[in-house]
Order: structure tokens, then C-alpha cells, then sequence
């Protein structure tokens, strides 16, 4: 019974050293590879410019069913803006609702459902080209029902 609590006791020692140990050598040092300025264009999220937003924005966004409750929406995307996440925006949303739902990479439609068909909505679909504190996202025109106005973003 002791020598079983003796080879306890040096393993747990054992492995507390040798979590000691690996905590005290330091990690490998990081190495990152940046293109150099010529082959840096759209796809560099640090260098997006409003001709690169224009580009990648969702176009023809349009209600292909309004069943009060639920609406479909269908748009399409550029090519290059199939690489990226999309989101759609609604508006307005009641108090614990989310305004944004995140859509898979490169989806050109939706269903949102859970709507009040007696109010108006407006709908648009983005391409999140850089999420910072300062996020730039790619939106399409807005796409109004049931007698809503889009409000100007400028």
C-alpha cells in the first residue's frame, strides 16, 4: 500500500516538472509572410478602397415571396464576394432581436421568417470585407416591403 502511494506521488511530482519545465522554455518566434505592395490588391483587407466596396457589393436584391410571416429574398453576388461571409440586415427589429443574421459564405438567398406582416421592412445583404473596430462591409441597395422607406446613410 505505501509503495503504491510512493509511485503516486512521483508521478504527480514527475508531471508537475515537467509542466514547470515546458512553461518555462519560450514559444517558437512567429514568423509572417507579407506580400510585397504589387501583389496586394482587393484581397489585402488593409488596403480596401471605396472602388474595391463598390465591386464586391451583393446587386439585384429583390422579395421573390412576401407570405406576411415569412419572406424570401434572393440576390446576386460578384465573384469575388463569394469568398466572403454575407449578412443580412432587417430593419426594424423589436427590442431583443437581432438587426444582423450572418448567412453562409457566398449565399445568395435567404428566408427571414417571424415577421409582423402588418409592419414594413427594409432589407440589405452585405459582404463583412474587414471587422475591426472600424468594420467595412459591402452593402447592397435596400430592398423595402409593405410601404417602407429606406433611410439615407449619408
Amino acid at each position: 500500500m505505501l509503495i503504491g502511494a510512493g509511485v503516486a506521488v512521483i508521478a504527480a511530482g514527475g508531471t508537475a516538472l515537467a509542466v514547470h519545465l515546458s512553461l518555462q522554455q519560450s514559444p517558437p518566434p512567429r514568423t509572417t509572410t507579407q506580400p510585397p505592395a504589387s501583389q496586394q490588391g482587393t484581397g489585402d483587407p488593409e488596403h480596401i478602397d471605396e472602388r474595391d466596396v463598390a465591386a464586391l457589393a451583393p446587386r439585384g436584391l429583390k422579395v421573390t415571396a412576401d407570405q406576411g410571416a415569412l419572406v424570401r429574398l434572393r440576390w446576386a453576388l460578384p465573384a469575388g464576394a463569394r469568398r466572403y461571409p454575407v449578412v443580412l440586415q432587417r430593419s426594424p427589429v423589436k427590442d431583443g432581436e437581432q438587426r444582423i443574421t450572418a448567412l453562409a459564405q457566398g449565399a445568395t438567398s435567404a428566408r427571414v421568417a417571424g415577421l409582423d406582416p402588418d409592419t414594413g421592412y427594409c432589407f440589405v445583404v452585405g459582404v463583412p470585407l474587414r471587422i475591426a473596430q472600424s468594420s467595412t462591409v459591402a452593402w447592397s441597395k435596400p430592398m423595402c416591403i409593405r410601404g417602407a422607406v429606406a433611410r439615407s446613410t449619408e
